[in-house]
């Protein structure tokens, strides 16, 4: 077990047009929050909409830090932004369409507690089903893992995660260049190839999913767009050259497959753009990541290992 020292927790939220939801979530945050030693730091990407008017109506100035970019540099670097000015040993990554039952941040704080040197990927209720952190998939390449999967997770899901604050930048946090879709799958790949390994935990969030992009045809669009280029901006960075030439084709097909949804949904022309942006950048991504890469003996591992 790594002696990590636990020194509070602090709930890291990126905001981009979450006014209303938030609204709504947030009095949970802190009726589960009561008298621990936790946090709050908010990274608003979309400060027009209002969200530091409910922050202040919820916590008192003490409690959390607001951190306002009307630039938009994307979900990414808003929580690299927001770890940077934690000052807790543990940071808790959450979505702002999460709601916490009142004993949720108590039963974080007691696995944090249990193995402080280890991330947690937490559960999420979404889309009629219920999900803890990421999986592999051989046609979209990571997915929301199922919480009745028999092996562990690959790493936490940037949705609902628990980090060691040191271990989160050691790595470099998330790469900022994904700006959102994949950042989480980028870590996660990059942590298993480095030994670090992930526990589940048997807590499920009720997630709403995809509010900051519900009813925006343009958002929609976008959204495919980054997908596309992130699947394989990941597989570049985080992939062994044998391990990448072997997903190489298998990639090739599943983007066939792919393409027929994007057809049917009206977004295969930013599909496409994001495939064209993924070959030309994938070089430089690689390069900027020079630690250890998930390569056969990783893949083996992971299919192979079971959830305790």
């Amino acid at each position: 077990m790594n002696e990590t020292p636990v020194k509070g927790l602090t709930v890291v939220t990126v905001l981009y047009r979450s006014a209303d939801m938030l609204a709504d979530t947030l009095p949970t945050w802190v009726r589960s929050a009561r008298d621990l030693p936790v946090r709050f730091i908010f990274a608003d990407n979309w400060p027009e909409d209002g969200c530091a008017k409910v922050i202040a109506g919820c916590l008192d100035d003490d409690q959390y830090t607001y951190l306002p970019d009307s630039s938009n540099p994307g979900f990414a670097a808003g929580c690299n932004r927001a770890v940077a000015a934690a000052t807790t040993s543990h940071v808790l990554l959450l979505n702002p369409d999460v709601w916490l039952p009142e004993d949720a941040l108590g039963r974080i704080c007691a696995a944090v507690a249990e193995d402080p040197g280890t991330p947690l990927a937490i559960g999420l209720a979404m889309h009629g089903g219920e999900y803890v952190g990421i999986d592999l998939n051989p046609i979209s390449l990571f997915i929301d893992r199922p919480a009745t999967t028999s092996r562990a997770p690959l790493g936490p899901s940037g949705g609902a995660a628990v980090f060691p604050t040191e271990l989160f930048h050691r790595f470099g946090g998330f790469y900022e260049h994904l700006f959102a879709w994949g950042e989480d799958a980028d870590l996660a790949f990059r942590l298993y190839a480095s030994g670090l390994r992930t526990r589940g935990l048997d807590l499920v969030l009720p997630h709403a999913g995809g509010h900051s992009v519900e009813g925006d045809n343009k958002l929609q669009g976008f959204r495919a767009f980054l997908l596309a280029r992130n699947r394989l901006l990941v597989a570049a960075r985080t992939f062994t050259w044998p391990l990448m030439l072997v997903a190489l084709p298998i990639l090739a097909l599943a983007h066939v497959a792919l393409a027929a949804r994007r057809v049917r949904q009206g977004l295969l022309r930013p599909f496409l753009r994001g495939i064209g942006r993924g070959l030309l950048e994938g070089s430089a991504a690689r390069r900027q990541w020079t630690g250890e890469r998930f390569g056969f003996a990783s893949l083996y591992g992971y299919l192979t290992n079971r959830r305790a």
